[in-house]
């Protein structure tokens, strides 16, 4: 399906055109913008980030966390580029300016049609297996084009995004033979849990079910959640070496669908630290149906938690681990989630992982067997 031909765009460098647009779609999808949503904390990879304006925040990577109590430069707002189909929105676009940065602007975009799949089935992405929308791409692609033209004529040298290789923003991104800077992540699948056997020479861990909700604070076991959320967090800081020091500047403030993390204004922000409320509400929200498990070391004290979500069959697992962890025992720990799945009954075929420029998660995946089915990839346009 392609797009119909009363399809418009057009540029907008008002401040306020980005909470008008908000606005109107929240109007338009009959989406509350007073109410919180979804119920979850207030930041991104996984999907605990306020979005802009109060929209929905796509889906995040694996072993991102709130971030800590601190002030963080703003990307600066150069317009949006808005499409409409005759008098409806159909999406939009928003030029932002890296911090420091002259010669580069960055794309995040918003769809009507993904917030509507957000809100019926809980998540933007199609059914896995599913082809990707075609008007969709083909939407993106002239958001991109038009936002590309703008940012020239701004007096950028270059347009970036990042995202899925798999999704609508990858499929544009090669119909308009952008380069790629950087593999940001990747998603691993194990398929066929029923039939999958872990490899021999796993080491032996200990893994606790997490209590479902907390038990009230001050408690000893939440206490150490905080910990870890935090200081996975601050390790989150400072680019993997994996990533070029200039694109992770470029990027840094991105998640991996290509939004923008931080929300963008003129002036710093700051962001609360990782608390309990906030981690319990978080995984509410990736793992609704209970499924959290407790990675914990010889002496007892916890070295990561392991969340896995249930959807149109399959798992999708969050791993929140510092950035030493012992892949074998990640790996250890995944394979001890697949048993608690199976012996829970649940309904789930295919495990999938998602890493973000995380090597030892990466290895875990590796010594699992699981394969890659897509990349987050950074995406850039010489204008």
């Amino acid at each position: 399906m392609s797009l119909p031909a009363a399809v418009t765009v057009e540029f907008d460098a008002a401040p306020a055109a980005d909470a008008l647009l908000s606005q109107e779609l929240a109007d338009l999808v009959g989406l509350d913008l007073t109410e919180e949503w979804p119920t979850a904390p207030a930041h991104q990879p996984p999907e605990t980030a306020a979005p802009p304006l109060g929209l929905p925040a796509a889906t995040p990577p694996a072993t991102a966390v709130r971030p800590e109590a601190t002030r963080v430069e703003a990307f600066a707002f150069r317009g949006v580029v808005v499409a409409r189909a005759g008098r409806e929105l159909l999406g939009w676009a928003r030029l932002l300016q890296p911090p420091g940065e002259s010669a580069a602007v960055v794309f995040d975009h918003i769809l009507a049609a993904g917030v509507r799949r957000r809100l019926a089935t809980g998540r933007y992405a199609t059914e896995r297996g599913a082809p990707e929308p075609a008007d969709e791409i083909a939407l993106l692609t002239l958001l991109l084009r038009h936002a590309a033209s703008h940012a020239k004529e701004l007096g950028f040298a270059t347009i970036n995004w990042s995202g899925p290789d798999t999704s609508p923003i990858g499929r544009a991104a090669d119909e308009l033979g952008a380069r790629v800077d950087a593999v940001l992540g990747r998603h691993w699948t194990v398929p066929d849990l029923r039939a999958w056997t872990p490899p021999s020479a796993l080491p032996e861990v200990t893994l606790h079910r997490t209590p479902r909700p907390f038990p009230p604070c001050p408690h000893p076991t939440v206490e150490a959640y905080v910990q870890l959320y935090n200081d996975v967090h601050a390790e989150d800081e400072h680019p993997a070496d994996t990533v070029p020091d200039d694109l992770a500047q470029l990027v840094a403030g991105q998640r991996p669908d290509g939004a923008v993390a931080r929300r963008p204004a003129d002036v710093a922000e700051v962001e609360p630290a990782w608390d309990a409320a906030g981690i319990d509400a978080y995984l509410a929200d990736r793992a609704p149906q209970g499924h959290v498990l407790d990675l914990l070391a010889p002496d007892g004290t916890l070295t990561a938690q392991l969340a896995a979500g249930l959807l149109d069959g399959r798992a999708l697992l969050e791993v929140t681990a510092p950035r030493d962890a012992a892949p074998s025992e990640l790996a250890a720990g995944i394979a001890g989630l697949i048993d608690h799945l199976r012996a829970d009954e649940a309904q789930a075929a295919d495990l999938d992982i998602r890493e973000i420029a995380d090597p030892p998660l990466r290895r875990a995946a590796e010594l699992l067997g699981a394969r890659i089915t897509s990349r987050w990839q950074a995406y850039a346009l010489t204008l």
